[in-house]
């Protein structure tokens, strides 16, 4: 029903309808109906993305990524239209991506699609290579 109401609303604001008016309609203040409206204007924005993302040769592409990670990504890489391989170039390690820990995971799995893993930073050993260190160390001692 709620979502029903969302869509009219964009249908009818893009017709040219003021949000006074919808308001007044729907009785919902007019804030409110510019919420709904900027809203479903993104989701339908997004929906239209992935529709091209989808369609597009290059896959896995950056309109698979919400905009927040693209813009992460962009910045990192230097330029709009990043490959999974300019990211890989750059070091595809965690701290080399400032980011919060979803999207990161989301990063992740775009870059799993094209086959790439994260890496370890160069010089950072591994838990295994600590260990291994560590006990031909202890060896050497005896």
């Amino acid at each position: 029903m709620v979502e029903k109401r969302n869509r009219e609303i964009l249908r009818r604001r893009r017709a040219g309808e003021t949000f006074p008016a919808l308001a007044r309609d729907y009785q919902i203040s007019r804030e409110r109906v510019r919420q709904i409206f900027e809203r479903e204007d993104r989701k339908e924005q997004r929906r239209t993305e992935l529709a091209e993302a989808d369609s597009r040769p290059d896959q896995p592409n950056p309109l698979h990524l919400e905009p927040y990670e693209r813009r992460i990504l962009a910045e990192f890489c230097g330029k709009v239209e990043f490959t999974p391989d300019d990211v890989e170039d750059r070091g595809f390690w965690r701290s080399n991506l400032p980011c919060e820990n979803r999207a990161w995971r989301a990063i992740v799995k775009w870059m799993a699609l094209a086959g790439k893993e994260p890496t370890k930073p160069p010089g950072m050993w591994t838990i295994e290579e600590w260990q291994q260190h560590d006990f031909s160390h202890a060896s050497k001692r005896d």
